[in-house]
């Protein structure tokens, strides 16, 4: 009997099969609810996809057109600056001009970058007016970028927006048009004020490469300097004034500043016998040669400054000379086939100049003992009667080429005819110290070196207000100094070591004490020496630090295969101011980069 009514109720019926329901049509899908929210989603998407790729449409236009202007405005500095390289803007030099700036655009903005493509007939660059007076640079440039938001929503339909469309009339755009325009003003310097800090040291007579063709560097260095020198002041109505300082371990200013101006003591405490600053009877070579050496204070220091006429102690006259105590000369006996056996012949002590010894002997590296001072070691003359080689007191071998025989400086002028006859007149001998010639350099450039300031004691010159005090309004004050290698005083060895004997240590002394100076070890330069480059690089830093704190823009140049050594490269690299160090490997490419700086010297700006 059954008592469950639901069991009851379901006792009687049979077992059914469930069957899977039928996909619904079309039709009926859109007539239920899933159906209306499937086709609402499915339109909302594409309205969400289309949104997000009109904004990155927006942001993609935005980045490009920042882009395109970016380098459009790169273009117009870089060909204003390119200027400089060209006499003329009209035919040919026009159409290299145009292609350089197009180039220089190109190196931010290379075609297809960021999707952008601009025909080379959207590319304008034009300019107008002369150097003498101001150039104006016009760049423009006009592409298009591809958009995203017609692959959404098509291209047959009309829609607002900018741009070029490949559909029919009225079609929504599928690129867009990126346009981009800038002016640039180049005006010449309203006043320059330029020197030419060149090496003239031996090895300048050497080839800056194993290309011959082009000539030694000095050949290479005067034209390069000559081209700068025309490049500036052929420009009708400038006011740039350009000067000259070559240097070796010394700079000669004989002719530029007085020897009995209040700049110089003239008097030399060290071994002055028959030595003199004017010319004296019976004495060969007597009287300064032009080259003086640093001031010292009473510790013996040197400091990185460009001093000034009244400062106290002054600079001294550089001469050629002994230790105190004289040295010995020593000739010694020769073997049969011409050779010293150290065997002494004779000995005799040289107290002062001039100096006269042997010239057809022969150095040895027989030990002379302890001896007094310098000792120069000479073999056997040939003949009973030899000829002799007398050495003044400025190092002149009979009458000729003294350690300050240098090319002498040229101070600040106009006159491009004598400055470029005074390049010319550079010649290659010598050991090197750099800042020798910037501290000569800066001076040329201190307004406490005109005659005005120091009461006709500074630099010889018809206007007396060179150089003009540094507060002067447009004043562009500019130094150029290049070497063709390391720091390097000469050898320690022989008859007169370099060392001892040349502008920047003083006549008999090694020592660089340099206090306020420090070591790229941070230790201080209380203890250096000419005989290190180490501590000659230190106080050349501390030379052009001084320089660039004082508002002096430096442009530093490494010339040739020898200079191509990391110690070389830092060091000037260091000296630089910012962006402004150079490397010229060849003759070709030194003459590129005083063109390049010729154009740097000028003020560009853009004023759109």
């Amino acid at each position: 009997m059954i008592t469950d009514p639901v069991a009851a109720r379901t006792a009687g019926r049979s077992t059914r099969r469930v069957v899977p329901a039928q996909p619904r049509s079309l039709s009926t899908l859109l007539k239920g609810d899933e159906g209306a929210i499937t086709v609402m989603f499915a339109m909302c998407a594409t309205l969400m996809i289309g949104a997000m790729c009109t904004a990155i449409d927006t942001i993609h236009y935005q980045m490009t057109q920042t882009r395109v202007q970016m380098a459009l405005d790169v273009a117009t500095l870089s060909s204003g600056v390119n200027l400089a390289h060209y006499n003329s803007t009209t035919g040919n030099n026009l159409t290299q001009w145009q292609a350089d700036a197009r180039a220089y655009y190109n190196a931010n903005m290379p075609s297809g970058y960021m999707d952008f493509t601009m025909p080379d007939a959207k590319f304008s660059a034009t300019v107008s007016g002369v150097p003498s007076t101001g150039q104006t640079i016009q760049l423009s440039a006009t592409g298009s970028a591809p958009l995203l938001a017609p692959v959404i929503f098509g291209t047959g339909t009309s829609s607002s927006g900018s741009g070029s469309g490949s559909g029919s009339p009225g079609a929504s755009p599928d690129t867009v048009t990126i346009t981009a325009s800038n002016t640039g003003l180049r005006l010449p310097q309203s006043q320059l004020e330029l020197v030419l800090v060149l090496d003239n040291t031996g090895s300048m007579s050497d080839y800056a490469s194993s290309d011959t063709t082009q000539g030694t560097k000095i050949q290479g260095l005067r034209t390069a300097a000559t081209s700068l020198v025309n490049d500036i002041l052929g420009v009708q109505n400038n006011n740039s004034y350009i000067g000259l300082v070559p240097f070796t371990t010394m700079v000669n200013v004989g002719g530029s500043l007085l020897p009995g101006g209040s700049w110089m003591t003239p008097n030399f405490t060290y071994n002055p016998t028959n030595v003199s600053m004017t010319a004296k009877s019976g004495v060969t070579g007597s009287g300064w040669g032009g080259c003086a050496v640093e001031p010292r204070d009473a510790g013996l220091n040197l400091y990185p400054k460009a001093y000034a006429p009244k400062n106290v102690p002054g600079f001294t006259p550089f001469f050629y000379n002994v230790p105190n105590n004289g040295f010995q000369v020593t000739t010694y006996k020769s073997t049969s086939g011409g050779r010293n056996n150290c065997v002494v012949s004779s000995s005799t002590k040289v107290t002062g100049v001039p100096l006269t010894l042997q010239s057809n002997g022969s150095t040895t590296t027989c030990s002379i003992g302890t001896g007094v001072g310098i000792a120069a070691a000479w073999g056997q003359p040939s003949t009973t009667n030899p000829s002799m080689k007398t050495y003044d007191q400025n190092g002149n071998i009979n009458g000729n080429g003294s350690p300050c025989s240098i090319a002498p400086v040229k101070f600040l002028t106009k006159d491009a005819n004598s400055l470029t006859t005074a390049i010319g007149n550079m010649k290659a001998a010598g050991s090197t110290i750099i800042p020798t010639g910037l501290l000569w350099g800066w001076r040329m450039l201190s307004s406490d070196w005109s005659n005005n300031v120091s009461n006709g004691n500074g630099w010889v010159s018809s206007d007396g207000t060179l150089p003009h005090p540094e507060t002067t309004q447009g004043l562009q004050r500019v130094a150029i100094v290049l070497t063709d290698g390391e720091n390097d005083p000469g050898s320690a060895n022989g008859m007169m070591p370099p060392p001892s004997f040349n502008g920047l240590s003083g006549v008999g002394s090694s020592a660089l004490q340099a206090p306020t100076v420090t070591r790229s070890d941070g230790s201080s330069l209380v203890n250096g020496s000419t005989t290190s480059v180490t501590d000659i690089n230190a106080f050349q830093l501390g030379v052009c630090t001084a320089m660039k704190n004082s508002g002096i823009i430096i442009y530093a140049i490494t010339f040739g295969s020898d200079a191509a050594s990391p110690v070389a490269q830092q060091a000037m690299q260091s000296c630089a101011s910012p962006g402004n160090y150079y490397h010229a490997p060849t003759n070709a490419t030194l003459d590129a980069i005083f063109q390049q700086i010729a154009g740097n010297l000028g003020v560009l700006r853009l004023t759109q």
